[in-house]
């Protein structure tokens, strides 16, 4: 029985990766806050939701002790939980600023540093951290959220070489722009992602879980970074 941790959870993204999960036997603990979860993914007996705000170091801390009641061993964990305000620099606020950080990278940070005495426990710990082609290109508008994807991939492949010791794989994927709910925010950006694709597409969600899953059953694969998409860095 192996078991995952998958933030973000009630998300489009989230939620398939939840779902390519569940249908491999493995057993879930889906992070989710404001948004309801897919009943698709409930319906599976294997999957347990935890609400909880990732922005608040106790609710980590708290739902990592719940896991704790399940299991005394974490396989994988994927940190899928992401938000974007955008925004011109000169007009943009500090509360925004400091959210979209805490979600995006703090976050990350936080429940990693807590998941690690589970994740050391498996012979096969993977973690991989969902970033963006922002974080390594920049976007006009996205200063906080370019910046969060892009020390999000830092910190990955610092990771990577410091849990390499333990036996735990550190990877990023960067999944393209998807018609998701945070996608679907800002339509120009997703005309022009699309527009920008040497295919003419977006990416999907299912298609990206279905990577995601690829990359954990192998054994030999760490501080990459996997890009998902048909635009050229």
């Amino acid at each position: 029985m192996y078991f995952a941790l998958v933030t973000g959870a009630s998300g489009g993204l989230g939620s398939e990766i939840g779902l390519a999960l569940l249908k491999n036997d493995v057993t879930v603990f889906g992070v989710y806050n404001n948004t309801t979860i897919r009943s698709k993914l409930i319906e599976y007996n294997n999957f347990i939701p935890i609400k909880a705000d990732i922005s608040k170091k106790p609710d980590i801390t708290s739902l990592v002790q719940e896991i704790l009641t399940k299991t005394n061993c974490l396989d994988y964990l994927i940190n899928a939980a992401g938000i974007t305000h955008d925004g011109l620099l000169i007009k943009y606020s500090e509360s925004d600023w400091d959210r979209v950080i805490s979600i995006n990278l703090s976050a990350c940070f936080y429940i990693i540093r807590e998941a690690l005495p589970l994740l050391r426990q498996s012979s096969h710990g993977h973690i991989i951290n969902i970033s963006s082609i922002s974080g390594i290109i920049g976007r006009a508008g996205q200063t906080a959220y370019s910046a969060s994807k892009a020390g999000l991939i830092g910190m990955s492949l610092s990771m990577a070489r410091e849990f390499a010791e333990f036996g735990i794989r550190v990877n990023v994927i960067t999944p393209g722009y998807m018609q998701t709910s945070m996608g679907n925010l800002n339509q120009e950006a997703m005309k022009e992602a699309q527009k920008n694709s040497l295919i003419n597409t977006l990416s999907k969600p299912e298609e990206a879980a279905e990577m995601i899953l690829n990359i954990l059953n192998m054994n030999n694969i760490t501080g990459q970074i996997f890009n998902l998409d048909s635009r050229i860095i």
